[in-house]
């Protein structure tokens, strides 16, 4: 199921999600924050600040979740065998504490942002999203870090049903297959056990900052 943590089943707070519609993301150097709408189990897209393909920003907002920021740029999309994903992140401004939506089902609750890839085939598929797994940035007060993730080495993601993407052979061949075909990527914010439930300060204050990306 989408978006775990860890590989365990949680339904019913999987049911609750939506899978969301890429048709609005960015294009060229333009990013997207996609935030959780008023029902909490879709997300829709907002304007991100950018000056170019490789960094953008965002300010918390008390009760909106933000579940993702994403671009489409053509330079950071495509064929993306052989290749790493960098990206460096900055947390300023904050002086609150953070939380996700729902609580994110599991203890301990942990905020986290990790790098986030898709890919398009018909119908959907577990495999057509990819979350970096184990690594990832805890949302904690202010902070910088830069996330490094080979996608050369897919236990290293996992899909929306929680598995790695060295789990099986079809689920590697699938994890490669979307290496070669991105349609979107950035990063996923969530909690819990969820990697994309959405996240925000208890008091709306702080800026979230992708300062430099590549892949």
């Amino acid at each position: 199921m989408r978006r775990l943590l860890f590989v365990i089943p949680i339904a019913a707070i999987a049911a609750l999600i939506i899978v969301p519609s890429f048709a609005g993301a960015a294009s060229t150097s333009t990013w997207k924050a996609y935030n959780y709408n008023s029902s909490g189990h879709a997300i829709t897209p907002t304007s991100a600040t950018s000056t170019g393909a490789d960094n953008a920003s965002f300010n918390f907002q008390p009760n909106v979740y933000t579940a993702q920021l994403v671009t489409t740029a053509k330079t950071l999309v495509g064929d993306r065998t052989g290749g790493t994903v960098n990206a460096t992140l900055t947390v300023t401004g904050v002086t609150g504490t953070f939380v996700d939506q729902n609580g994110g089902g599991c203890t301990p609750d942990n905020q986290t942002v990790r790098l986030f890839f898709t890919t398009k085939n018909p119908g959907f598929n577990f495999t057509d999203y990819w979350w970096s797994n184990p690594i990832a940035m805890t949302l904690n007060g202010n902070n910088t870090m830069t996330l490094t993730v080979p996608l050369t080495d897919p236990s290293q993601w996992s899909d929306w049903n929680g598995q790695l993407g060295n789990s099986s052979v079809p689920v590697t061949a699938a994890f490669n297959a979307a290496v070669a075909k991105v349609d979107t990527i950035g990063l996923s914010f969530g909690g819990g056990c969820f990697f994309e439930n959405g996240v925000t300060t208890n008091d709306g204050s702080g800026t979230f900052a992708l300062t430099a990306f590549s892949d």
